[in-house]
């Protein structure tokens, strides 16, 4: 099975332009002074990426590859197999429940491997996947440490850290250095809560990952850096967004979660009332015009928008966005990424888009004239236009976009409606638990267009439904309560 196997990974290796005859007959001699397998030590001589090696025995022994640089495993699961079994045979638990388990291995072609194993955990299902041998190699190490010595592995530390975060449904990590210590707090439900702390020594080793990682400068401190890692982390696919602002003790780190495993929700899932749902599936029925979706950061605004796109979405209708970046990929919708494209700016990209023939526009965020007016002008040529723009309110959209330069003539005739959104924590048995829109929008119809145009007054445009009623609903049913309509709207005149 071995000889079968190394003769495989060789011609493999070869046939892919990874390895030259030469490179291989290096590698099999210097196998014959040494216990580690033929791809390993072709890495080890420099010949190869491990990368590449893993991709290679994932396809030859038709085996997940697993990625152990970010995960967090518990110390429980992590000695499931003693440490001696773990070290021969190059193999960590990362799961194990009692049911199944899970386990990184270096050699998929070595029976014995898998026979001890599989007799370790009888009775469960037990699932194998391939995993880098340099990150093995770092968990065997956390194997030989006690409990409390792996909390001090700043690495491992981070790790569990994005673990927890994700665990938690967090939408953001915040690392915030002070003089002695960096605070380090996570955004639940649009509320921070303090993880930990930890020193400042500690902290140096994470950032300079947490730069590596993202693609940043590690030497740039003294000016906002972003970037961005895509990581698998227990089966989920999640998008890191990393950016960085210099304060007087260091760098400030947000890093944002996208857990991109959960995929796009449907309207009923964003728990919007019936009448919301109504009005919304309304405005998407028409086949062009525009329609925007105001807010602050954080209102859950984009994730409206993307849910509508799924209503639309069908064989029949081209769909196109443009975003910057994308947040979620959607099966059978063209996304286009303004940096990934180089892509100068959103009126660019949409005169760009108009070119493929679109039925549907995704505009991720209106920022400037230019980009507004060629937005109407595609509304205005028999396209659906979907749209954000910072505003309070409705009418706050309306004067953003006169205050960018526009007249109620440039874009009235185009407006389908204009739709606002809070995000609340919904009260379950006295304690909150996740979130549902609160909401105030805009049809504008027919009749709505011709008096704003004549007489140009926006005391003319009356809200379908106000956040006003929104709260009275949410109170009246129970769903939150005072103190969180407070800690969202405060004082403002709603």
């Amino acid at each position: 099975m071995v000889g079968f196997a190394l003769k495989s990974i060789g011609e493999m290796l070869f046939s892919k332009e990874l390895l030259t005859k030469e490179q291989i007959s290096i590698v099999a001699k210097s196998r014959e002074k040494s216990d580690s397998l033929f791809g390993q030590l072709a890495v080890n001589l420099g010949f190869l990426k491990e990368d590449d090696l893993i991709k290679i025995l994932s396809e030859l022994y038709d085996i997940e590859i697993i990625s152990l640089e970010f995960l967090y495993i518990n110390r429980e699961t992590l000695t499931s197999i003693a440490y001696d079994m773990a070290a021969q045979y190059f193999a960590i638990p990362f799961f194990v429940d009692d049911k199944r388990a899970k386990i990184a291995i270096t050699d998929p072609g070595n029976l014995r491997t898998i026979d001890d194993i599989n007799a370790c955990f009888k009775g469960r299902k037990v699932e194998f996947f391939i995993a880098k041998e340099t990150e093995i190699l770092r968990f065997l190490e956390i194997m030989k440490c006690d409990g409390e010595n792996i909390e001090k592995d700043p690495l491992l530390l981070l790790n569990k850290i994005i673990f927890d975060a994700i665990e938690s449904k967090a939408s953001d990590i915040h690392f915030e250095p002070f003089e002695n210590l960096v605070r380090i707090r996570l955004r639940v439900d649009g509320v921070l809560h303090i993880l930990r702390t930890v020193d400042l020594d500690s902290w140096m080793r994470m950032k300079s990952k947490l730069k590596l990682i993202s693609n940043l400068n590690i030497t740039e401190n003294r000016r906002p850096q972003s970037g961005h890692t895509r990581i698998y982390l227990a089966g989920k696919t999640v998008d890191l967004r990393i950016s960085t602002h210099p304060n007087i003790f260091g760098e400030n780190f947000v890093v944002r979660i996208f857990d991109l495993s959960s995929g796009v929700k449907s309207l009923l899932e964003l728990g919007f009332s019936n009448d919301d749902f109504l009005w919304l599936r309304r405005v998407i029925s028409f086949p062009s015009g525009m329609f925007l979706i105001v807010g602050p950061t954080g209102s859950g605004k984009t994730t409206t928008l993307y849910s509508l796109l799924k209503e639309i979405n069908s064989s029949a209708v081209n769909i196109m966005t443009l975003e910057d970046p994308v947040e979620y990929q959607i099966e059978g919708i063209k996304q286009l990424d303004l940096r990934e494209e180089g892509i100068l700016s959103f009126s660019d990209g949409v005169r760009s888009i108009l070119r493929q023939d679109p039925d549907v526009m995704l505009v991720g965020e209106i920022r400037d004239e230019a980009t507004a007016s060629t937005a109407i002008r595609a509304s205005l040529t028999g396209r659906l236009v979907l749209a954000t723009l910072h505003a309070a309110t409705p009418i706050e959209g309306i004067r953003r976009l006169l205050d960018l330069g526009l007249k109620l003539s440039d874009f009235v005739p185009s407006l389908i409606g204009i739709f606002s959104q809070r995000l609340v924590r919904r009260l379950i048995g006295g304690e909150y638990q996740g979130r549902f829109p609160l909401t105030e929008y805009i049809y504008f119809s027919k009749e709505l267009k011709e008096k704003l145009l004549k007489d140009g007054g926006l005391i003319l445009c009356k809200a379908d439904k106000t956040f006003q009623d929104s709260i009275q609903e949410a109170l009246d049913n129970n769903l939150t309560d005072s103190n969180e309509i407070m800690r969202i709207f405060g004082g403002a005149d709603i």
